[in-house]
C-alpha cells in the first residue's frame, strides 16, 4: 500500500507541475434538426490531442501549444468535415458545427487520432447498448502494440492492463490463458470471452473454456471489464474480455493486408486478409496459417483461422451482418516434468505420441437497430459447433517414458478422447437514453437463451502407433451428454445526477438447467449408468458510481454479486490419482473496487485502484494421502476465499513536457498488483485450509517497459516479473512423484521489438523474446492427463522478423 501511496502522490504532483500557458477548444456538435450528438470524434489533424463528445454534444480539449490546426470532425452515420482553426495562448477558442447526415468517412485520419492515445485506453461511459460508467476497464488497441502479436505472447500485448496473470503452455500462442484478481487462467475460463460482443466458448456455464482464438494481426482492439461486468454479461467472477475484428476501409472498393513472420525453430506465419465497401455492403475476411517446431521437443503444431462478414446497411439506421469464423489445429504436446528434469534441461520430452487438435465453428447474424438518437436495439444469433480431438500415450510421470515394449514389439495403446459441441444462443439488448432532473440517462436491458450441449467420449482405446490416429480399437471408459439452458436478463440504469456525477444501479436474472446422462467406466470395468439433473434460479446486484474530476479524470467505484455452478469438468476425474467430493456446491461472493484514472495531457496516462474479490465455496484441489501413505488429489469445495489488493498503470511520454512533438517519442510505463489471497476456512480430513494462500494466484504481477519512436522507426523493450504462487489449496512442496503440486516460483522475463515504416504501405518488425533466456515456468498440471504430470516450461530465447504490407 506504501507504493501505491507514493504513486498517487505522483500523479497530484505532476497534475500540477503540467499546468502551462496554452490554448483551449471547445464546443459543441449537432445534426440538422439541432439536436446534440454524443461520442462525435473530434481529432487535431498530425497531433495526438482528441475528443469526444459528451451526451449533450458538448465538447472541449485543453493545454493545446498555440498555432494554427485543422480539425477532423467524424461520426458514424453523418458526413466528416475537416476545417482550419487558430489556437492562443490563455485563450479558449469556440468552434460548434451542425453534421450532415451520410456515410462519408475519413477513415486514414481517423485511425491517426486513435494511435496518438498509445495502446491502451478506457471504454466511453456508453458504447452502443453497453454501459460502462463507472467499470473498471481497459482496452487495448493491438496495431499500437509493437510487439510479438503473430504468436500471441500475451505478456506483452496485455502488459499495461494490471494485474493481468498468464499460463504459457507454450509459445505457440493456440491458447490464450488469462485471469486477474486471483482467479485461475486456465483457458480464460473466469472471463466471459467474447469476439465481437458475442461468446467463443461452447457452453458459458457447464464448460467456459475458450479455446477459440484470434489472430492478433486481425483484432482492432480487446477489451477488458472486471468484475462488475457480471450484470450484463453473466455471473462470472472475471468479467468480459471482447476481441473486436478490423473493420474495413470503407474509402476502398477493394483493400489488402499481409503480414509474413518468420522465426526460431522453424516458426512461420503468414496473414492475409481482404476488406472493403461496395454500395450498401462492407465486407472483411482473412486467413492464417501457422506453423513450428516449437522451442521444446515434440512440441510441433499447424494452426489454421479463417473468418469473414458481410454487412449491410439498407438505411443510416440499420445494419444487418453475417459473420463466420473457424479454427482448426494439430499440435503436439511435450508432456509436463519433474522438478529435476527441468533443472537439467527444459527442452526435454519424453511424450512423443500426445496430440491435441480443436476443429471449431462459429458463425453468427448481427442486428443492429437504431429506433431513434436516443433508442439503439441490438440482437445477436449465434452458434457454436465442433469437436475437440485428444489422442494421449502414457499420462503418468514424465520419468516413465514413453517406449517400445520388448515383448510386444510395439507402443502400448493410447488413449482417445473427444468432445462435440453444439450450441444456439440468442441475446437481444436495448439501450434507451432519456431526460432526468436536466440531465441525460440511460436504461440497458436485455434478454438470453442458451442451449448448450457437450458429448464427452473418453478414455477410449486407440492404436499403437505415432501419428495423430483417432482410430478406436475399445469402448471409450466415459460417455456421457452434458447440456445446460440458460434464460437470462439484465437491467442497468446510468443515472446522471450531475455533470460530473453518475451512478449505476443494476440487477441480473439467471436460470439455468443442467444435465448430464450417460455411462463411466469404474473399477472392475463396470459401466455404471450417470444421471444427474439441476435447476437454478440466480439473482444478482450490483451497483457502480463514477465522479469526474475534470473532463480527462475521474474517481470510479462498483459493487458486484457473482457466481459460479459446478462446472461439468468439476465432475470428471482427470487422473488415476484424482478423487471429485461428490457433494459439491456452486460458488458465490462479490468484486468490489475503487480508483481513479485518467490522462493529463498527452503526457501522463494513469489508473490506480483497490480491489476485494471474495469468493465463497471456492472449488479447489487439495493434497491428500491415502491409507497406502500414496497422495492423491481431491477436489472439493476448498472453503471461502478472499483477494484483496492494488492495481496500479502509468505512462509517462517524456518528451510531450514543453510541446506536442507528433513525429517522435519516449515513453516508459508500469502496471504493478499485489494480490494478498487467502482462505478465511475450509477442511478437508485432517487438512485445514484457514490462512493457506490461494492456490495459482501470484502475490505480485509487475510488467514494465520502455518505448521510444523516431520517424518511422520504434523500439520496445518489456520486463516482466511475476511471484510465486502455489498450485494446491493446501500449499504441498513438490515431491518426485508428484510434480503436478508444489510452489510455482517467481520469474522474470524481458522481451524486445524494433519497427520501421517505409511508408503507409510497408512495414518490418524484428524482436527477440526471452531476451536472456531465463529458465522459467508458469503452471504445474493437476489433473489434466493430455498435458502429462508436472512442470510446463517456458520458452527459451526466440527470434521473429515480420514483414508487412497494405494497399
Amino acid at each position: 500500500m506504501k507504493k501505491a501511496f507514493l504513486t498517487f502522490l505522483l500523479f497530484l504532483m505532476l497534475t500540477h507541475a503540467f499546468s502551462q500557458s496554452t490554448g483551449n477548444i471547445k464546443g459543441s456538435i449537432t445534426d440538422n434538426s439541432k439536436a446534440p450528438l454524443e461520442l462525435v470524434n473530434i481529432i487535431l489533424y498530425k497531433t495526438n490531442f482528441s475528443a469526444t463528445t459528451n451526451n449533450k454534444g458538448q465538447y472541449s480539449i485543453n493545454n493545446i501549444p498555440a498555432g494554427n490546426y485543422q480539425v477532423i470532425i467524424s461520426h458514424i452515420g453523418y458526413k466528416s468535415v475537416k476545417q482550419h482553426i487558430l489556437v492562443k495562448n490563455n485563450d479558449t477558442t469556440e468552434f460548434s458545427y451542425t453534421l450532415q447526415a451520410g456515410v462519408i468517412k475519413i477513415s486514414a485520419v481517423e485511425v491517426q487520432g486513435e494511435r496518438g492515445v498509445g495502446s491502451i485506453k478506457a471504454l466511453p461511459e456508453i458504447g452502443g447498448t453497453n454501459i460502462y460508467s463507472g467499470k473498471k476497464n481497459e482496452v487495448v488497441l493491438v496495431d499500437s502494440v509493437n510487439a510479438d502479436i503473430a504468436q500471441n505472447k500475451a505478456r506483452d500485448v496485455f502488459a499495461k492492463v494490471p494485474g493481468i496473470t498468464s499460463w504459457e503452455l507454450d509459445g505457440s500462442g493456440t491458447q490464450t490463458s488469462v485471469a486477474a484478481r486471483g482467479l485461475s487462467p486456465h483457458r480464460s475460463w473466469e472471463f466471459n470471452v467474447n469476439q465481437n460482443g458475442y461468446n467463443v466458448n461452447n457452453d458459458l456455464y457447464g464448460y467456459p473454456e475458450a479455446m477459440y482464438n484470434p489472430p492478433l494481426e486481425a483484432v482492432q482492439q480487446i477489451e477488458i471489464i472486471r468484475g462488475s461486468a457480471a450484470l450484463q454479461y453473466g455471473p462470472q467472477f472475471g468479467g468480459m474480455l471482447n476481441y473486436v475484428i478490423k473493420q474495413p476501409d470503407t474509402t476502398k472498393s477493394l483493400s489488402i493486408e499481409t503480414e509474413q513472420t518468420y522465426g526460431s525453430f522453424n516458426t512461420s506465419n503468414s496473414f492475409a486478409s481482404v476488406g472493403g465497401k461496395k454500395g450498401k455492403f462492407t465486407y472483411y475476411a482473412f486467413f492464417n496459417y501457422r506453423s513450428s517446431d516449437g522451442w521444446r521437443l515434440n512440441s510441433n503444431y499447424n494452426f489454421l483461422n479463417a473468418y469473414a462478414s458481410l454487412h449491410y446497411k439498407p438505411t443510416a439506421k440499420m445494419d444487418i451482418g453475417l459473420e463466420y469464423s473457424r479454427e482448426n489445429y494439430m499440435q503436439k504436446f511435450a508432456g509436463g516434468l519433474t522438478d529435476a528434469m527441468f533443472a537439467a534441461d527444459p527442452r526435454q520430452s519424453t511424450r512423443s505420441r500426445n496430440y491435441f487438435n480443436p476443429i471449431l465453428n462459429l458463425p453468427a447474424l448481427l442486428f443492429n437497430y437504431a429506433i431513434n438518437n436516443k433508442t439503439l436495439l441490438n440482437v445477436k444469433a449465434y452458434t457454436f459447433f465442433g469437436q475437440r480431438n485428444m489422442v494421449i500415450a502414457s499420462p503418468g510421470l514424465a520419468t516413465n517414458a514413453d517406449t517400445i515394449s520388448k515383448a510386444t514389439g510395439s507402443y502400448a495403446p493410447r488413449e482417445i478422447n473427444r468432445d462435440f459441441y453444439n450450441s444456439y444462443t440468442v441475446d437481444a439488448r436495448m439501450i434507451k437514453k432519456y431526460d432526468l432532473f436536466g440531465h441525460e440517462s440511460a436504461l440497458s436491458g436485455g434478454l438470453k437463451y442458451s442451449n448448450a450441449a457437450t458429448n464427452r467420449k473418453q478414455n477410449g482405446e486407440g492404436t499403437t502407433g505415432t501419428n495423430f490416429d483417432l482410430t478406436q480399437t475399445g469402448n471409450y471408459g466415459i460417455a456421457l451428454l452434458f447440456k445446460t439452458i440458460n434464460y437470462g436478463a439484465f437491467l442497468e440504469n446510468l443515472f446522471r445526477i450531475t455533470d460530473r456525477l453518475s451512478v449505476t444501479p443494476g440487477i441480473r436474472y439467471d436460470n439455468l438447467k443442467s444435465t448430464l446422462n450417460g455411462t463411466e467406466y469404474k473399477v472392475y470395468k463396470n459401466f455404471n449408468p450417470v444421471s444427474l439433473s439441476t435447476s437454478r434460479n440466480i439473482v444478482l446486484g450490483g451497483i457502480g458510481a463514477q465522479y469526474k474530476i475534470t473532463e480527462s479524470i475521474n474517481i470510479y467505484g462498483n459493487y458486484s454479486q457473482a457466481y459460479r455452478p459446478i462446472l461439468y469438468a468439476n465432475l470428471i476425474i482427470g487422473s488415476s490419482t484424482a478423487v471429485i467430493d461428490p457433494n459439491l456446491k456452486d460458488a458465490s461472493g462479490h468484486n468490489a473496487d475503487i480508483g481513479i484514472r485518467g490522462k493529463v495531457k498527452k503526457i501522463l496516462n494513469f489508473d490506480l485502484s483497490a480491489f476485494e474479490l471474495k469468493y465463497n465455496n471456492r472449488i479447489g484441489n487439495i493434497t491428500l494421502t491415502d491409507g497406502n501413505g500414496k497422495p492423491y488429489t481431491y477436489t472439493t469445495n476448498a472453503g471461502n476465499a478472499l483477494t484483496g489488493g492494488v492495481e496500479a498503470f502509468v505512462e509517462v511520454h517524456l518528451l510531450n513536457f514543453n510541446t506536442e512533438d507528433t513525429n517522435n517519442d519516449l515513453s516508459i510505463f508500469s502496471s504493478y498488483a499485489y494480490n494478498h489471497a487467502r482462505y478465511l476456512n475450509g477442511k478437508a480430513g485432517v487438512v485445514d485450509l484457514t490462512g493457506k494462500t490461494l492456490e495459482d494466484v501470484p502475490q505480485f504481477v509487475s510488467r514494465s517497459g520502455i518505448n521510444g519512436s523516431l520517424h518511422n522507426l520504434s523500439a520496445t523493450f518489456y520486463y516482466s516479473y511475476v511471484g510465486g504462487s502455489w498450485s494446491d489449496a493446501n500449499n504441498t512442496a513438490a515431491t518426485k512423484t508428484s510434480p503436478n503440486i508444489g510452489y510455482v516460483p517467481r520469474y522474470h522475463v524481458a522481451d524486445f521489438a524494433l519497427g520501421y515504416k517505409f511508408s503507409d504501405k510497408y512495414n518490418i518488425r524484428i524482436g527477440i523474446n526471452n531476451l536472456t533466456d531465463n529458465k522459467y515456468f508458469t503452471r504445474r498440471t493437476e489433473t489434466l492427463v493430455y498435458l502429462g504430470n508436472g512442470i510446463l516450461p517456458g520458452d527459451g530465447r526466440s527470434c521473429y522478423v515480420t514483414l508487412g504490407a497494405k494497399f
